[in-house]
C-alpha cells in the first residue's frame, strides 16, 4: 500500500491535465494513473475544475481577466499491466466551457481529445537481486520509466466549432516520450521525484476555420513542448499521503502557412499540492489543487489559473 501511494501521489502532483484555454485551443491533455506491481489494472473517474483568472503577454506581463470564464472535465480512464516492465492505458475526458464574453455562446460542451499512453518500467525500487546463495535488496537504484502517449484529434478544434466557446480540443494528433523518477530519501516515508517528457504535434491542413469554407487551405503547426514537474512525496501512513509539486512547461512557436504567430513561444510555472486517502485497500481518493502563480514573469503567451481536481480510483489487484 505504501509503495502505492507513493508512486500515485508524485504522478497526480505533477501530471494533472495540461489545458489551454477554451479561447485558445480547447480540451485536454491527459496522462493515465500509474500501477504499482502488485496491481493488475484500474478504473478511474474524476473531474478537473479550472477557473480562468487572466494571462501572460509576450513579454511576460501579467493582465488579470476582467470577465469569467471556466472550464470542467469531466474524465474516465482505464489502465492494464501487461507484465513487470509494461503499462497501458486510455484516458477519454468530456469537455464543458463558461464564460460571459460578449460574442460568444455562454456555454458549450462535447467530448475531448482521447489519449493512449503507458511507460515502460526500466528499474524498480528496493527489488531484491541474487547474490551468492542468497538474495539482496537493492537500495540504490530509483523507480524509472519511459513514458510514451499518443493524443487523437476526437474533440472539437478551430476548424470545426462554430465559436471559440465550442471548441474541446487541439485538432492535431500528438505524441509524448519522456522520462519518470521516483528515489526515496526516507524509506517507506519521504521520496522526491522528477517528470520530464516531450510533446510533438503533427501539421494539420485546414479547409476552412470555424465551420466556415476557407477561399484556400492553409497548414498549421503548433510548436512542440516540453513539460517538467519536481516533486516532494511524503507518507504519513499506509493510507494517508501528502505532496506538493512545482511544475511548467515550455512549448515553441507556432506556425500558419509557415509564419511564425506573433504571440508564440508560450510558457508558464505552477504549483500544486495533492492528499491521497485509501478509504479500503482498492480504492483510492486524491483532491488536488493547482495554482498559477498571477504575478509578472510567471509565463508567457499563456493563460493562468486555478485548477480544482478529484479523482476516484479502483484497482484490480493480481
Amino acid at each position: 500500500m505504501k509503495k502505492i501511494i507513493l508512486i500515485t501521489a508524485l504522478f497526480l502532483s505533477v501530471f494533472q491535465c495540461r489545458v489551454f484555454s477554451q479561447s485558445c485551443c480547447g480540451g485536454s491533455f491527459y496522462d493515465i494513473a500509474v500501477l504499482s506491481l502488485d496491481k493488475h489494472a484500474l478504473f478511474n473517474a474524476g473531474v478537473n475544475y479550472e477557473n480562468f483568472s487572466g494571462s501572460w503577454n509576450q513579454k511576460g506581463t501579467w493582465n488579470k481577466l476582467s470577465n469569467t470564464s471556466w472550464q470542467m472535465r469531466p474524465v474516465i480512464a482505464g489502465a492494464y499491466r501487461f507484465n513487470k516492465f509494461l503499462q497501458a492505458g486510455i484516458t477519454i475526458p468530456f469537455v464543458i466551457n463558461r464564460n460571459n464574453l460578449q460574442g460568444l455562446d455562454p456555454q458549450a460542451s462535447g467530448i475531448g481529445d482521447l489519449t493512449l499512453s503507458g511507460r515502460f518500467e526500466l528499474f524498480h525500487e528496493y527489488q531484491r537481486y541474487k547474490s551468492g546463495d542468497g538474495y539482496k535488496i537493492d537500495s540504490r537504484k530509483p523507480y524509472l520509466a519511459v513514458t510514451f502517449g499518443l493524443t487523437l484529434p476526437t474533440g472539437k478544434s478551430d476548424e470545426t466549432a462554430e465559436t471559440e466557446t465550442k471548441i474541446t480540443g487541439k485538432g492535431v494528433f500528438s505524441t509524448l516520450l519522456g522520462l519518470s523518477a521516483v528515489k526515496s530519501l526516507i524509506q517507506k516515508k519521504l521520496q522526491v521525484g522528477l517528470d520530464l517528457n516531450w510533446q510533438h504535434n503533427f501539421q494539420k491542413t485546414y479547409d476552412k476555420i470555424y465551420n466556415m469554407p476557407l477561399s484556400e487551405q492553409q497548414t498549421k503547426k503548433l510548436g512542440d513542448r516540453v513539460n517538467f514537474g519536481l516533486s516532494l512525496i511524503y507518507l504519513i501512513n499506509d493510507i494517508h499521503a501528502a505532496s506538493l509539486s512545482v511544475g511548467g512547461f515550455r512549448q515553441g512557436n507556432y506556425k500558419i502557412n509557415g509564419i511564425t504567430g506573433g504571440d508564440s513561444d508560450e510558457g508558464s510555472l505552477n504549483f500544486s499540492g495533492s492528499y491521497t486517502y485509501y478509504p479500503m485497500p482498492n480504492l483510492r481518493i486524491t483532491p488536488t489543487f493547482k495554482w498559477f502563480m498571477p504575478k509578472d514573469n510567471f509565463g508567457k503567451n499563456a493563460p493562468g489559473s486555478t485548477v480544482y481536481t478529484v479523482n476516484f480510483v479502483y484497482y484490480i489487484e493480481y
